[in-house]
């Protein structure tokens, strides 16, 4: 038995926020006691009184969470400055969290010691990761090799970075009373658990591809010799957060997208949100907004061909903020893919982040994922 509940509360008082999302929550539980809870907030939510409340109503159950660009609740959809709450109970499955600090510095000793601390709380087998890293800093890349290592190469592992609403300033990581920053935060369901994903972007490269000549971190100073900030001018005549960059690796079969976070002027230089190396090629992508939301369509309606069982206990969807930013008032339509494709009658919850994570396929090895859409559907495994 699984049984998935979300609750949601865009109250501005954050005691008042927690116990709302935690009063629909629980009555959708139909008394089944949680053993762990997931929390998408936003980031002018008073993080440390979410937690101490979640604590004191709760006691002992598990939380894991983090803030975001955005949060996504059914039956409702897409909201903002909210409090989102979804709990986790079973007889079969176990839900633990972990987290670990200094993501930055050495991401590979921040994801072991998250999975170490989750599943040194079960004996059961590991079955899916969901992570929310520090999405201002560490390499996602990194992140995600991190956690491959801890967990194994092709363990399934979700999430995706958390958020601040797109000012850059600093994000937030909750686990059980703890709050904290460039940390990475896991849960791990173990047992017998069903899982299906869906990933797709919609973007397409534009024009020809380039060389990136010179580079530091997530800075392009020069591509094909030139200031990074002509390739935009070139193709589209400015500056636009619209337009990320397909960088191709040999690693992947397809590229990576990688949003402009900061044109500088002064010397020509794009910084973007992931790290891109020296001598990688590039595009510019482009996507219209109808091909946004058909791209979020194609994730779920994969997800959903994929998942084992005739319908999901629950569904989890990580979105890319530079998709939000491009769909504006449209961005609720991502959501309205899981309720037109498989119905509304199961709990959806999910966040807008800084670096989506999850296999390419239905199931498999995780990887990096820049502007995508990313759909979870989950399910107890059939009893044998």
């Amino acid at each position: 038995m699984l049984k998935i509940a979300t609750g949601a509360s865009e109250e501005s008082n954050t005691v008042e926020a927690v116990e709302e999302a935690l009063e629909i929550a629980m009555a959708g539980m139909n008394g089944v006691a949680p053993k762990a809870a997931l929390a998408f907030v936003g980031i002018d939510v008073d993080a440390q009184a979410l937690v101490d409340t979640f604590a004191k109503a709760l006691p002992g159950v598990e939380l894991a969470g983090c803030t975001t660009d955005g949060e996504v609740a059914g039956p409702g959809g897409f909201i903002e400055d909210s409090v989102v709450i979804t709990l986790f109970g079973s007889d079969t499955i176990d839900f633990t969290v972990g987290i670990g600090h200094g993501a930055s510095a050495d991401p590979k000793k921040a994801t072991a010691a998250a999975v170490a601390d989750a599943k040194s709380k079960t004996d059961k087998d590991p079955a899916l990761c969901v992570a929310m890293p520090e999405g201002i800093g560490p390499n996602i890349s990194d992140i995600v090799g991190g956690l491959r290592d801890a967990l194994g190469e092709d363990f399934p592992v979700v999430g995706g970075a958390s958020g601040d609403q797109m000012r850059f300033q600093g994000t937030k990581q909750l686990c059980n009373t703890e709050v904290a920053s460039d940390s990475v935060v896991v849960l791990i369901m173990s047992g017998p658990l069903v899982y299906s994903c869906g990933a797709a972007t919609g973007y397409v490269p534009l024009g020809n591809r380039h060389k990136v000549t010179k580079a530091k971190g997530s800075t392009i100073y020069e591509i094909d010799g030139s200031p990074a900030i002509d390739l935009y001018r070139d193709y589209v005549a400015g500056q636009s957060v619209h337009f990320p960059l397909a960088v191709y690796s040999s690693e992947r079969d397809d590229f990576l997208l990688s949003s402009p976070q900061a044109f500088h002027e002064d010397t020509g230089a794009v910084t973007f949100v992931n790290p891109i190396e020296e001598n990688k090629e590039v595009q510019l992508a482009t996507a219209s907004r109808d091909e946004i939301i058909a791209a979020s369509r194609t994730a779920v309606e994969n997800a959903f061909k994929g998942f084992p069982k005739q319908s999901p206990d629950a569904a989890l969807f990580f979105s890319c903020a530079g998709r939000r930013a491009a769909l504006g008032s449209r961005t609720k339509e991502e959501y309205e893919s899981f309720e037109a494709i498989i119905g509304g009658a199961f709990p959806t919850a999910g966040f807008y982040t800084y670096g989506e994570i999850g296999p390419a396929g239905n199931q498999g090895k995780a990887e990096q994922h820049t502007n995508a859409f990313l759909a979870v559907l989950l399910g107890a495994a059939p009893a044998v």
